[in-house]
């Protein structure tokens, strides 16, 4: 209802932080944000922090969580606090399982009865396909530590909404670009070089096509499911992403155009993944039959965007 309280996790984050700020532009709803800043003090200072609440707690500490949350009440949570990284969740799977699974257990265990709880799942959780994939059970397979944390998240959703104690709407999110990235994702890499005054560019697998959404689009999604979300057996469960792939080398050449510059590509050993699937893109049928939209941004103008906030994201 208007002016019910909305709680964001991970609202300082890359995709948190353009919904906090959508929601806030909507004027419809007090908005919350549920952060522990580990994405830095400086993305806070990019915000307008008189239009929102801001809950400084680690999701880990279930205690805090169910304190925050017994205070807020909030009618719809958008949980996207989570670590995002593969490699860091290779690095180190406790955190990533603490953050990511016990982290999401916390937060389903504090929310108000019957809330909504929208769960920035992953594209992670699917197995390896050919083609789009559908929110079909018999394709999930996830091939590393990330895509297992967030199926095993998805699970409890599924569990707590399955006992009528939240209204829970899974989003199986792909792979998001645009400005205000917060990991070294491929986008990042090559910004940061050519930044740099770097024409050769030094990446890992150049093998892979990605569905990739500009942020914005992502954070309208995120809202577009959460609001039209409509219930039958289960959990909603929704893919977010355009239905569109590119390649590495289209990603590249996309940056150069925006930048006015030809770029060359060095594969650099040290940044090749050692499983990394070959195809990752999104069925978009659900999404546009549950919202009646599918993301609009192109390729090319995501990428002039994030080319064009290159100082303020720290290039």
């Amino acid at each position: 209802m208007k002016n019910d309280p909305v709680l964001v996790t991970g609202g300082i984050g890359y995709v948190g932080r353009e919904l906090v700020r959508q929601l806030v532009a909507q004027r419809d709803c007090e908005v919350h944000v549920l952060d522990n800043l580990a994405s830095g003090e400086h993305r806070l200072a990019q915000m307008d922090q008189k239009e929102f609440v801001l809950h400084r707690h680690d999701i880990r500490d279930a205690d805090a969580v169910a304190e925050c949350l017994g205070k807020v009440k909030p009618a719809i949570v958008y949980h996207l606090a989570a670590v995002h990284f593969i490699p860091a969740c290779e690095r180190a799977p406790g955190n990533a399982v603490a953050i990511n699974v016990s982290g999401t257990v916390n937060l389903l265990n504090a929310a108000p009865a019957g809330a909504k709880f929208v769960f920035a799942s992953s594209a992670a959780v699917y197995r390896p396909l050919p083609g789009a994939h559908l929110e079909r059970n018999e394709e999930l397979g996830p091939v590393d530590i990330y895509g297992s944390t967030k199926l095993h998240g998805e699970d409890f959703v599924r569990h707590y909404h399955n006992q009528n104690k939240i209204r829970g709407v899974i989003v199986r999110l792909f792979n998001v670009v645009g400005p205000g990235e917060t990991n070294p994702h491929l986008v990042p890499a090559i910004i940061g070089q050519l930044a740099a005054g770097k024409h050769q560019l030094a990446l890992g697998n150049l093998f892979p096509h990605r569905d990739y959404i500009d942020v914005s689009d992502a954070a309208f999604g995120f809202r577009a499911l959460g609001e039209n979300a409509a219930f039958n057996d289960g959990p909603l469960i929704s893919n977010l992403g355009t239905g569109n792939t590119h390649s590495v080398g289209d990603v590249v050449a996309t940056i150069g155009a925006a930048a006015g510059v030809t770029l060359d590509i060095q594969q650099d050993p040290s940044r090749m993944r050692a499983v990394d699937r070959p195809m990752l893109k999104a069925s978009t049928q659900k999404l546009k039959q549950i919202t009646n939209w599918t993301p609009a941004m192109s390729l090319t103008e995501s990428m002039q965007r994030a080319w064009a906030s290159r100082v303020e994201d720290g290039f």
